[in-house]
């Protein structure tokens, strides 16, 4: 995986109260980054409503590795993608990087599933998510994706 192969980035500000007693951003606030993140590429990906008519998805899963500090100075952004999309769920990526950097100081790869909230039970992403989330990734989703 390359930086060439994130199209969505969000810069994030790195607060005061991010920083912990060993003077780095505390690694739970370093999620609040990729919700952040998270939070503005599907906005963008469904024209600025996150969600409608009651369907939304759902982090079922999330795995976070840390790789680097992330320091009270640095300049660092979040690059999203979603790398693959099922029946019912999709898995996004998300690097958080310094300015300058190739590689990340750390990545979250989650699962997340279409939730329909007036049946209260799972759905299918629906077509035109599946063509936003497309269009999003410049209509390179993996081979085999459903659209």
């Amino acid at each position: 995986m390359a930086l060439e192969e994130f199209y969505h980035a969000t810069p994030i500000q790195i607060r005061f109260n991010d920083v912990d007693g060993f003077e780095h951003v505390n690694n739970t606030i370093i999620q609040e980054y990729f919700d952040i993140g998270r939070v503005h590429y599907l906005r963008e990906a469904f024209g600025g409503e996150l969600w409608k008519n009651d369907k939304v998805v759902l982090i079922v899963s999330i795995k976070t590795d840390f790789f680097k500090q992330t320091l009270p100075d640095d300049q660092v952004r979040v690059l999203t993608r979603v790398y693959h999309l099922g029946g019912k769920s999709l898995r996004m990526l998300q690097w958080l990087v310094k300015e300058g950097d190739a590689e990340p100081t750390a990545t979250c790869d989650s699962v997340m599933a279409g939730y329909d909230q007036a049946s209260q039970s799972g759905m299918l992403i629906p077509d035109d998510w599946r063509r936003a989330f497309d269009r999003m990734e410049k209509g390179r989703l993996i081979p085999g994706t459903a659209l």
